[in-house]
């Protein structure tokens, strides 16, 4: 195996695990809306807006980061994998 292929495999488990984590936020999703829906106070109301806003934040990034890792461009293999520096003796 080369590193290029060592490379694309760990750029695909980092995609996957972020695009879990993703959908693993997405989870919160309901809960925040119904509070936003059923809460009378306005101080609550902001609080749990300002969590919602974060969390569909968080899964657009997440996203975003996921879909940068599982097409491995060139700078994810500079990332994942420096350009070797010559040694003295070369």
């Amino acid at each position: 195996m080369s590193k290029r292929d060592a490379v694309l495999i760990v750029s695909r488990a980092i995609a996957f695990y972020l695009f879990v984590w993703a959908l693993d936020n997405l989870t919160y999703l309901p809960e925040r809306f119904i509070l936003i829906r059923h809460l009378t106070t306005d101080a609550w109301h902001s609080y749990y807006m300002l969590e919602l806003e974060s969390n569909v934040l968080r899964v657009v990034a997440l996203l975003g980061a996921a879909f940068l890792f599982y097409e491995c461009g060139p700078r994810v293999d500079t990332f994942l994998l420096p350009p070797e520096k010559p040694t003295e003796t070369e």
